[in-house]
């Protein structure tokens, strides 16, 4: 009986996670690990679909974080260029300069905004070491 009252709870929690569920985003980095000076690395984001979507399922992004546990990007982001929808994509654009005091620990996420300027998706916090 308790069995089927757990799984009952679980399939009718299921049901309603759903309904307020949206896009799923993920973010990485390539190469992973330490950035050298000089070498260039990228974010790869996922877009995916758990649920209901707005009706132009098209977001713009902007990056928040931090630097050896300090916040440096401003409160109101860093957008980076372009529309996403669903799907796999590679940020490019991003590099450990030969010269400068880029290094440290960065921590970066991003969240993905609807075409109305609502936030639709926050990713996770991902580490980049440069050197």
């Amino acid at each position: 009986m308790k069995l089927k009252l757990i799984l009952s709870t679980f399939i009718l929690t299921s049901a309603f996670a759903s309904i307020d569920a949206h896009a799923a985003c993920n973010l990485g980095v390539s190469p992973s690990g330490y950035i050298q000076r000089g070498q260039s690395f990228s974010y790869l984001l996922s877009i995916s679909d758990f649920g209901p979507l707005p009706p132009n399922p098209f977001y713009t992004i902007k990056f928040f974080g931090s630097k050896n546990g300090v916040v440096d990007i401003p409160s109101t982001g860093e957008p980076y260029p372009g529309i996403y929808g669903l799907g796999g994509f590679e940020l490019t654009g991003f590099a450990n300069p030969l010269s400068g005091g880029f290094s440290g620990y960065y921590v970066r996420y991003a969240v993905l905004y609807d075409p109305y300027g609502q936030a639709w998706c926050t990713t996770n916090p991902i580490p980049v070491i440069l050197e």
